[in-house]
């Protein structure tokens, strides 16, 4: 398999698989190189991590001024 066989198939995934897929694919680089890596694995009792991935969209606006959007504040 080639890397443009690949790309369609990253991008049909759900944004928190993206996540996942990146902290993998980080951790075997990182072990190729000899680099020891803590990647902190989020606890399943962290309220915070039931919203991550949550909302998804194309709209780097969103993205950039997320503070607007949450809470009426641009920073």
């Amino acid at each position: 398999m080639i890397i443009t066989d690949v790309i369609p198939i990253i991008e049909s995934l759900a944004h928190a698989d993206k996540f996942k897929l990146m902290q993998i694919l980080l951790a075997q680089l990182a072990k190729e190189e000899g680099i020891h890596l803590q990647i902190q694995i989020p606890k399943k009792d962290d309220s915070l991590w039931d919203i991550v991935g949550m909302a998804e969209g194309e709209d780097a606006e969103v993205a950039r001024h997320h503070d607007k959007y949450l809470y009426g504040v641009i920073k």
